[in-house]
């Protein structure tokens, strides 16, 4: 009984833990530029938009980098726009929108995979993670 008791307590306290947790509330991958309805809700997220400034290949850093994103959240209703940011002054890893709390989990590919493009990468390059859950 104590062990389900204080694991419902573990619950309970991880799903009202900032950031979202990955293991609780589920993941969606957006591809650059690609609307994505959102499983068993009415929300469309479109990732439009990426500012990257991870540690560039081959160089060794003190911190990971920057990752600003952009989405475009669309209900039947309404279309709002949300930036997600790991290391900014004004924005978050989290946002609200659409009813949903969206919050970023990672981006890819790596930087050592975007220099062998042999260009500067685009929108299209990218993959983003986000996980999300009712808004509170």
């Amino acid at each position: 009984m104590r062990l389900a008791l204080a694991t419902l307590v573990v619950i309970g306290l991880a799903s009202a833990a900032w950031p979202l947790s990955t293991q609780i509330f589920p993941q969606m991958t957006l591809k650059g530029g690609e609307a994505q309805l959102v499983p068993d809700t009415d929300v469309t997220l479109l990732f439009t938009d990426v500012e990257d400034q991870r540690c560039p290949a081959g160089v060794d850093c003190f911190w990971a980098g920057m990752i600003r994103v952009q989405l475009t959240v669309s209900t039947p209703t309404s279309k709002q726009e949300i930036t997600l940011c790991n290391q900014c002054d004004n924005a978050r890893d989290l946002a609200t929108a659409g009813g949903l709390t969206i919050g970023l989990i990672g981006l890819a590919p790596s930087t050592e995979d975007l220099a062998k493009l042999g260009r500067e990468p685009v929108l299209a390059d990218y993959e983003l993670t986000v996980n999300y859950g009712p808004a509170e």
